[in-house]
């Protein structure tokens, strides 16, 4: 079954918001590209601007995918407190950066796993926060960088509702 999307409709004056399902190319493309699209999401862009940003704010969204989210900054936690040497398959985590941001990252999983919504930019931020190679999750000269981004992160997962 498709998911439905709701879009805004820029031609007609003021705003309008109009749903319809999904089409085949716009549910790949959100699958696709999660990437740059996780990225638009966490700079803010609206999930209403186009299909595949809908869908893919659509998926963070779900229980499911919040879950894994959960488990997976848990696991970072885990892989720092532990003594094992870590695994050659994966980038090795900043162990000093993740104990220092020991608390902000057990509040971004417990704020995940828990109920209510939480604004996509947010999610987004979280997927890109452990999967960024490049950030401070992973970078070992970025002192203090990780608890600044965890905690901005928990903020953005706070909805936004504008009228």
């Amino acid at each position: 079954m498709a998911r439905l999307v709701i879009l805004r409709r820029h031609e007609s004056p003021g705003e309008v918001l109009v749903t319809r399902p999904a089409r085949l190319r716009e549910r790949l493309a959100a699958r696709w590209r999660a990437h740059l699209l996780d990225t638009q999401l966490a700079r803010g862009v609206a999930p209403e601007t186009d299909a595949a940003l809908a869908l893919r704010a659509h998926t963070l969204g779900e229980p499911r995918i919040r879950d894994v989210l959960a488990r997976s900054v848990e696991r970072v936690l885990d892989e720092a407190r532990s003594a094992q040497r870590p695994s050659l398959t994966r980038i090795p985590i900043c162990k000093a950066e993740v104990l220092g941001a020991a608390a902000e990252l057990e509040e971004l999983a417990t704020r995940l796993r828990g109920p209510g919504l939480l604004a996509s930019r947010g999610l987004a931020t979280v997927h890109l926060l452990l999967t960024d190679g490049c950030g401070p999750l992973y970078f070992r000269d970025a002192a203090g960088e990780l608890r600044a981004a965890v905690s901005q992160t928990l903020e953005a997962l706070e909805p936004r509702f504008e009228w």
